[in-house]
C-alpha cells in the first residue's frame, strides 16, 4: 500500500520496488504515479496486482466519517490484474476503508477528473470566484463583513449544505423568487465564461503539464517553507480575515 504524496512515491520508487515481489498486490488511493509513470519513473512490475481505491475526499475528511461510523463515495479501478482477482481485492479494500459507493473506473479517469476538479471547482475556482465576488463588493463599498456574508458564510452555512443533500434545484427552490430567477439568468453567462478556462485546464491535466508542474515544485528541498508562505499569503488575504471575525460571531460561538 503505497500512501506517500505524489512526490514521495517518485523519489522512493527505486527504494520500494525490490520489495514489491512476485504474487504480491499493489495498491495506490491516486492513479498520479501510474498513470503518468513517464514523468514518475513508477514503472509497476509486471507480475503483481495493482489496484486503486480513492476515497473522493480530503485524507481528514475520510478519517473523520470513519471513526463516526460513517464513509464516504470512492471510486476503485484496476490497472495490472495478474491473479483474475484484482477487481475485488480492490472492493475489498474500500469496505475497508469505509468508502461508501465503490464506482469502478480507471486509472487514467480517476486521475484526470481528480486533478481536474481539484484545481477547478473544488478548491482553485471556488478561491478565485470568492476573492472575485468579495472585491467588486469592497470596490462598492461594502464592509468586509458584508462581503464576506454575502460571499462565503451564505454559501458554506446555508446553501452548499442544501446542495450537498437535496441537489441543486432543492436549493433554488428553496430560495426567494428573486434570488432563483436571477440565479437561473445568471448561470450561462457564468458557464460561458469559465467554459474556455475549464477546456485549458483539463488540456494541461491530460497533457501532464499539471504532473511535470506538481513533481517540480513538490520535489524541492524548499518545498514546506515555499508552501507555507503560500498558505500564509491567503491566510492573510482580507477575505479570509474577515471570515475568522465572522465565523466567532455564529450563534452559540
Amino acid at each position: 500500500m503505497n500512501l506517500l504524496s505524489d512526490a514521495a512515491q517518485s523519489q522512493t520508487w527505486e527504494a520500494l520496488k525490490p520489495l514489491i515481489t512476485k504474487g504480491k498486490t499493489l495498491y495506490f488511493s491516486h492513479g498520479f504515479s501510474v498513470v503518468f509513470h513517464e514523468d514518475t519513473g513508477v514503472k509497476v512490475p509486471e507480475d503483481v496486482d495493482v489496484i486503486l481505491c480513492a476515497p473522493k475526499g480530503s485524507g481528514r475528511t475520510v478519517r473523520t466519517l470513519f471513526k463516526e461510523g460513517r464513509g464516504i463515495n470512492g471510486s476503485i479501478a484496476v490497472w495490472q490484474d495478474v491473479t483474475g482477482n484484482a477487481l475485488e481485492k480492490a472492493r475489498a479494500m474500500a469496505v475497508a476503508v469505509g468508502t461508501g459507493y465503490a464506482y469502478e473506473t480507471t486509472f487514467e479517469k480517476e486521475v484526470n477528473s481528480d486533478l481536474y476538479g481539484e484545481r477547478g471547482v473544488l478548491m482553485g475556482g471556488i478561491q478565485g470566484m470568492f476573492r472575485a465576488q468579495y472585491q467588486v463588493l469592497r470596490e462598492n463599498g461594502h464592509s468586509p463583513s458584508e462581503a464576506f456574508n454575502e460571499t462565503v458564510e451564505e454559501a458554506t452555512q446555508s446553501l452548499f449544505p442544501l446542495i450537498g443533500q437535496y441537489g441543486m434545484d432543492y436549493m433554488y427552490n428553496a430560495c426567494s423568487t428573486t434570488a432563483r430567477r436571477g440565479a437561473l439568468d445568471w448561470a450561462p453567462k457564468f458557464e460561458a465564461a469559465n467554459l474556455p478556462v475549464f477546456r485549458d485546464l483539463y488540456a494541461s491535466v491530460k497533457d501532464g503539464s499539471e504532473t511535470r508542474r506538481s513533481l517540480e515544485f513538490n520535489g524541492r528541498p524548499d518545498y514546506r517553507e515555499a508552501f507555507a508562505k503560500e498558505l500564509k499569503e491567503i491566510d492573510e488575504q482580507e477575505i479570509w480575515r474577515a471570515g475568522k471575525t465572522v465565523r466567532a460571531l455564529r450563534p452559540g460561538k
